[in-house]
């Protein structure tokens, strides 16, 4: 049966529309900037993307804020009521304590909904690295793939979701507790942009160095071509308000890796506050992460 509901985050990144149209109930985590809260839409409608990137140029340092237990349970009940069942993929739990506040919530709604199911799924991955497995798991909803193999097929993805980005600096994900330690010592280097990707682990931390924001670019494509599984599969650009080159870098990956489905948004509130104006990168299936 296919009667579940997807439930995730705000961080995965995915755009409204998408949301909307595959029925996802998404949490929504919080960023605080200016002493006041905002709630992190996939549309920005309480603080826009580009507001948020502005203020970090502006040397304002936006705060996030998890979701708690109430939330999750205010989120999960009334679909647990009306006879569905849960598939929740959800943000790195090495990055964020959000995921257990989902668990704890779903651990008590199912005390008293004990005919129903919620299935928890680790991406170990973050904005749209999370948005990929979201994706496909609602493409295999549609499909009618049953909540047990969806979180199967959905597993068995987290080896594969691979994030390959580049940033202008590490100062914002180091601040932000996201990345190893060891990303440090490429972070004060002038004229080294930094190329990234998101471990085993599920956290942060360096894939090299090159020097010029071109060079980083072109060394995104590069390791995207070297890791990559398929022509077939979505990929998605994400960028931390750089659309133009977000735009050329989906262009490249059509033209020269022959990519047949390639969306391009912003990396949210969420994550973008931890990765800084500039971020740009590809998260998609590949070989490893």
């Amino acid at each position: 049966m296919t009667d579940y509901v997807i439930l995730t985050e705000s961080t995965c990144d995915l755009t409204q529309e998408m949301a909307d149209n595959f029925n996802l109930e998404v949490v929504r985590l919080h960023v605080i900037l200016d002493g006041k809260e905002y709630e992190n839409y996939l549309d920005g409608r309480e603080l826009s993307f580009k507001d948020m990137y502005d203020s970090m140029r502006n040397k304002k340092l936006p705060t996030t804020s998890q979701v708690n237990t109430q939330a999750f349970t205010e989120a999960m009940e009334p679909i647990l009521a009306s006879g569905k069942d849960i598939l929740y993929v959800a943000f790195s739990s090495p990055m964020s304590g959000t995921q257990n506040s989902g668990r704890l919530a779903a651990e008590d709604l199912l005390e008293k909904y004990p005919d129903r199911k919620i299935e928890i799924v680790d991406t170990l991955a973050a904005s749209l690295g999370e948005g990929f497995a979201v994706y496909m798991a609602a493409k295999k909803k549609e499909e009618g793939l049953s909540l047990e193999d969806n979180a199967a097929y959905v597993r068995n993805l987290v080896p594969h979701l691979a994030h390959t980005f580049t940033v202008t600096d590490l100062m914002h994900i180091m601040r932000g507790g996201r990345a190893t330690k060891s990303s440090a010592v490429i972070g004060s280097m002038l004229g080294i942009k930094p190329m990234m990707h998101v471990n085993d682990e599920g956290l942060m931390e360096p894939l090299g160095k090159v020097r010029g924001r071109k060079a980083s670019i072109r060394r995104v494509v590069e390791i995207v071509k070297e890791n990559m599984v398929s022509t077939e599969l979505p990929y998605f650009v994400g960028h931390g308000d750089c659309e133009d080159e977000a735009m050329e870098l989906a262009e490249i990956l059509k033209s020269e890796l022959g990519l047949k489905n390639v969306f391009v948004n912003y990396l949210g509130a969420i994550c973008g506050c931890h990765a800084g104006p500039g971020i740009i990168g590809v998260f998609y299936y590949g070989k490893k992460r």
